[in-house]
């Protein structure tokens, strides 16, 4: 394959990651203008990112099962066409029930996306060099959080946050178009195994233990995160003009960790894993006191 042409599909691939990244994201930014606007308490914008979460992983797989047979093309094309239009919906919104339908959207069309967008990656690179395109796929979504989230919520607080969403949805149908014309027509699924016989795997318990390690890490981290902002303003004291730095650091802390979760893989990682999780423990536990002494 011509490298010129594999750097860009990979470009492309990595750019819908991104948009999809910062879509889910960018709530933490702007939540306190999104409550403002669609005239409703911060606790009920922050009730979408979980119901975001749920019908995420709930439809995915589903989803992801029922167009197995399907070119992988076309359904790209049609799920992240259906992303532009859903954050075109966000964008325009001025209530919250029509903001609840477009984050659904969202939700349903970003899994089966980005379950196709790695799919492509691991199909289109040659055999030395798919790990590397593939983990750059999935550097989209750390892109989005150290470059994206911070940014949004810049313009969110000295602008309008809808730019933010004008923005995803133009460059998710330029993005749409490039895929089109740039990716291969021909994949498929190389399987398509049935709901029951990939429920089995849950009958192991180390698929158990593995499923629920990274449910509860994301479960402490998002939790915070999600209610990141209003925190940090109403309980810590920090100005506006703060949030943007403070989230470029935490998202550049996440991106750092990434690379050093990859160099603890390859020594004793299980005990190392151990004392990350009592640190991270420690750290919510004195965050929430500190929160409530304030």
């Amino acid at each position: 394959m011509n490298t010129h042409k594999l750097k860009l599909q990979c470009s492309i691939l990595t750019g819908l990651a991104f948009l999809m990244g910062l879509s889910q994201f960018i709530i933490i930014g702007i939540i306190n203008n999104l409550a403002s606007s669609v005239q409703t308490s911060i606790s009920q914008v922050g009730l979408l990112v979980t119901l975001f979460a749920i019908v995420y992983a709930v439809a995915t797989p589903i989803i992801n099962l029922l167009v197995g047979h399907v070119y992988l093309h076309k359904v790209l094309i049609s799920f992240f066409g259906i992303f532009a239009f859903s954050n075109l919906l966000t964008a325009v919104t001025i209530d919250y029930n029509t903001l609840l339908v477009s984050r659904v959207l969202t939700a349903l069309s970003s899994g089966p996306s980005i379950s196709v967008a790695i799919t492509f990656a691991a199909a289109i690179a040659p055999s030395e060099k798919r790990a590397w395109i593939v983990s750059w796929v999935f550097s989209g979504f750390s892109i989005a959080s150290v470059f994206g989230v911070p940014l949004g919520t810049w313009i969110s607080d000295n602008f309008n946050w809808r730019l933010t969403f004008w923005g995803i949805f133009i460059l998710a149908v330029i993005l749409t178009i490039l895929a089109y014309f740039l990716l291969p027509h021909s994949l498929r699924q190389t399987g398509n195994a049935s709901l029951d016989s990939q429920l089995k795997v849950l009958t192991d318990k180390r698929i158990l233990w593995g499923i629920l390690l990274p449910i509860l890490n994301f479960g402490a981290i998002y939790m915070i995160y999600t209610y990141l902002k209003p925190l940090l303003i109403y309980k810590l004291g920090f100005s506006h003009s703060w949030m943007t730095i403070i989230l470029f650091l935490y998202g550049l802390c996440g991106l750092i960790s990434n690379q050093i979760s990859g160099r603890i893989a390859n020594h004793d990682w299980l005990k190392t894993l151990g004392k990350f999780i009592l640190l991270q423990a420690v750290s919510l536990i004195l965050l929430s006191v500190l929160i409530k002494i304030n």
